[in-house]
């Protein structure tokens, strides 16, 4: 396990690194995006890659942290009470950045200001020194900000911000322009990203630079070219002519009105909205899908809904009589009819939530077919980084009943007590480095070890020791390794393994024999 002292002995031992975090109900992924591009002018810097924003990905994260980097910029997340205490403890920001309080994991908290207790904590752990970089334009933070003891950097519309949005201007195809004062200069910056809610997350970043006593004028030369995270907004044209704005890692009920506004303002041929399975709303399904559907359709001309409650939307209205507003039970359907339906202009809006609808389906299939559509895999990874989206599954060869079994392992409590350990679970899996060996029987474990990747949401890296996928069951962190050497040497490369990463093999019970 890597604890949080790790951090401690870095700094210590001479290694001077600033390091920002960030939380908050939405805008954490953008915002650390954006500030890694920024701060990596600057001198290296180190951030958790998409959103492995969970404590072993910290840790993770942390650990690669060399003596060369000059920065660590850490996404926290804080979803339910309590969740972020480690995280700061094993971080120790010196720059805070929170970016708004909304209804998200609102569930565990139950009320709007437990969620700005939890975020704050961000806030109120900085150290003497430390800096907050705050949105002054919501409430809640603000309520933090004026109560908290450390210096405060104020972005945002109020009168009062240190960073003042004077306007924001996003209309497809033209990209997000921002209008912003700062010490008396006002400075009109383009960049690459689209919609003007994440003029938020362009301003918090250039609040870090700031904080840091980094030009603005190079920090903001850095923003032109900074682009959205995968699913985030992110737009992406196919070579048939079709244009699809991803925006399918989470779909909370709050989170709607921006995609939308930015949809009603574009300019296209043709507009599609497709909107997956909502979460954090109050009111039951079969109000809350027609009111959506209602919105969907006073801007869009094709409104098409997936997911188990789907069909609920078709309780709303046809506004224009060339509308149509259709739903899909599966994601499956859904492209088979929409492989036909779409063309070229046609600028079509993704909206859903990745680990219940894995949407991304719809758009990779309009250009190869899709072989995996499995409905709640649980993978919270995005299906293009997925093995078996294109391939299905693999043949029925040697270690048959081995691959049957990988499904299961993780559902089935085959990990000996989860709960009761600090370390990740380290699953080994045999086999001989080569492709003469890819389909023998010695090589099970690896191929086992494929199919678990693909369940627990980890993407092969290769080090030294060999492969290795990361990846989470439930709150349990999982490092599966598959060693470099040949099966009668395996355990020299996981002794040097587990010396780096730390942790230690837990038993997964051996049915190769």
């Amino acid at each position: 396990m890597l604890y949080p002292h790790a951090w401690l002995i870095r700094r210590l031992r001479g290694h001077s690194v600033t390091v920002v975090g960030i939380t908050g109900s939405a805008g954490k992924t953008t915002t650390k995006d954006l500030c890694q591009t920024i701060l990596s002018e600057f001198g290296p810097c180190q951030s958790n890659p998409r959103s492995e924003n969970e404590h072993f990905d910290i840790a993770q994260t942390i650990t690669n942290v060399g003596r060369r980097h000059r920065f660590c910029v850490l996404e926290l997340s804080g979803g339910r009470p309590g969740y972020l205490d480690f995280a700061l403890r094993l971080s120790r920001p010196d720059i805070a950045v929170l970016t708004l309080i909304a209804r998200d994991h609102f569930s565990a908290f139950k009320s709007l200001e437990a969620i700005a207790h939890e975020k704050g904590k961000i806030v109120y752990s900085l150290p003497e020194r430390g800096i907050a970089v705050l949105n002054m334009d919501d409430p809640l933070v603000r309520q933090i900000g004026e109560s908290c003891s450390r210096s405060v950097l104020w972005v945002g519309k109020s009168e009062g911000a240190t960073l003042r949005l004077r306007e924001a201007r996003s209309r497809w195809p033209e990209p997000l322009t921002l209008t912003v004062d700062y010490e008396g200069r006002t400075y009109d910056i383009s960049t690459a990203l689209h919609g003007t809610h994440l003029a938020l997350s362009a301003l918090m970043s250039l609040g870090v630079a700031v904080a840091m006593n980094l030009p603005i004028s190079s920090a903001i030369q850095a923003l032109r070219s900074a682009a959205p995270p995968e699913g985030r907004m992110q737009v992406l044209t196919l070579e048939n002519g079709i244009t699809f704005v991803r925006d399918d890692w989470k779909a909370p009920l709050w989170s709607l009105q921006a995609p939308f506004d930015f949809m009603k303002d574009a300019q296209a041929r043709r507009k599609v909205l497709i909107v997956g399975t909502l979460s954090d709303y109050s009111a039951s399904a079969s109000k809350v899908y027609p009111k959506v559907a209602r919105e969907a359709l006073e801007i869009g001309d094709l409104v098409v809904f997936v997911g188990p409650h789907a069909m609920r939307a078709l309780k709303a209205p046809i506004v224009r009589a060339e509308q149509e507003l259709l739903a899909f039970p599966s994601a499956r359907e859904a492209s088979a009819y929409l492989r036909t339906a779409l063309r070229a202009g046609d600028l079509v809006l993704l909206k859903g939530s990745n680990k219940a609808d894995h949407l991304v389906r719809l758009l990779l299939d309009q250009e190869r077919r899709v072989h995996c559509w499995k409905e709640k895999c649980g993978l919270a990874m995005f299906c293009a980084r997925c093995p078996v989206v294109y391939a299905g599954a693999p043949p029925e060869d040697h270690g048959v009943e081995f691959l049957r079994r990988a499904d299961e392992v993780l559902w089935a409590g085959e990990l000996e007590n989860p709960s009761a350990t600090e370390g990740p679970f380290v699953i080994v899996g045999l086999g001989n480095p080569g492709a003469e060996y890819c389909d023998t029987p010695h090589n099970v474990g690896y191929r086992v070890l494929d199919r678990l990747a693909a369940r627990v949401g980890g993407a092969w890296e290769t080090h030294k020791e060999g492969a290795v996928s990361l990846g989470h069951y439930g709150g349990t962190a999982l490092a599966l390794f598959k060693p470099g050497l040949y099966m009668n040497r395996s355990g020299e490369a996981l002794r040097h393994f587990l010396e780096r990463v730390g942790g230690s093999p837990r038993a997964m019970h051996n049915h190769s024999r």
